[in-house]
Parts: C-alpha cells; structure tokens; sequence
C-alpha cells in the first residue's frame, strides 16, 4: 500500500517523468504508473514490473547517477542516505517535486529539519513527523511553463 502523505499530496499533480528510489516492492512505481507516469524505479534488488523501468543498483555503493534536471518527480520513500539529497536537489526539474520519508530512530534515523536543510528554497507542500518517521514533499522553484514529461 502507497503511503498516504504521498499518494493525498500527488493525486492531482500532471504526470511525467518519475524516479523512484529504494523502491523495494515497488508499492510506489505502480501507484504512479497507474495514474500515467512514466516510471523508473531503482532498488539493490529491484523488482520486475510491468510499464515500469527497473534497474537494480545499490545505491549506497554509487551505482545509479541521478542525472541532473532529468525528473518532474523523485521519491525517495523510508530510505535516509544523506549524500543522495544533493544529486536528488539537482535531479529534479524546475517546477518538479522531490517527495523523500525516513525513520527518526535507529541507525538511519533523520529528521524534517534535515529535510528542510536540504531543500531549502523550495516549496514545502506536504511534511511532518508522524509514527516515528519524517516526510518532506516539495517543489522546486522556477517554473519555466513547460508541460511536464515533454521532450
């Protein structure tokens, strides 16, 4: 099941290019795939799903780039690796969206004001630190008026 802080903030938003992130079973990709977005989902062990590009890396070693202002939307959902927060910054479109969640305890634990930090200059749609975890959802400033998902 999609979380509910992003599939309430997203529902409306014009689809386009999507990356998702530590996608596990791919509970997000298939959200956003079913609603139009063209979707490419990275995991260490990625799963195989249909109208979806899945690429398995590991992203704690390097081995997927996130190619700057290639994406209307990056999600980063319940995975903290603080030096993926810069690539993802430049990673996302003008006017796109980066919607990033982790837990606040353990040994990956973060936090909103981390996320803020991050981001700062965007604006913050959707946050907070409910049930233990963090989640940020924000957009990038400087909408250029292009249709989203164009070439």
């Amino acid at each position: 099941m999609p979380a509910t802080e992003l599939t309430s903030t997203l529902e409306h938003t014009h689809p386009g290019l999507a990356l998702d992130l530590a996608c596990g079973a791919g509970r997000h990709a298939i959200w956003l795939r079913d609603r139009g977005w063209r979707v490419t989902a990275v995991d260490q062990a990625a799963p195989s799903l249909e109208g979806i590009t899945c690429i398995q890396a590991d992203l704690e070693r390097g081995e997927f780039r996130i190619l700057p202002n290639a994406w209307d939307l990056i999600v980063c959902w319940l995975y903290w690796q603080e030096d993926l927060l810069a690539p993802i910054v430049a990673g996302v479109r003008q006017g796109g969206i980066a919607a990033l969640a982790g837990k606040t305890t353990g040994r990956f634990a973060t936090s909103l004001a981390n996320y803020r930090r991050a981001f700062k200059g965007w604006e913050e749609i959707a946050s907070g630190e409910p049930d233990g975890r963090a989640f940020w959802i924000g957009r990038k400033s400087g909408w250029i008026g292009r249709k989203s998902g164009g070439a």
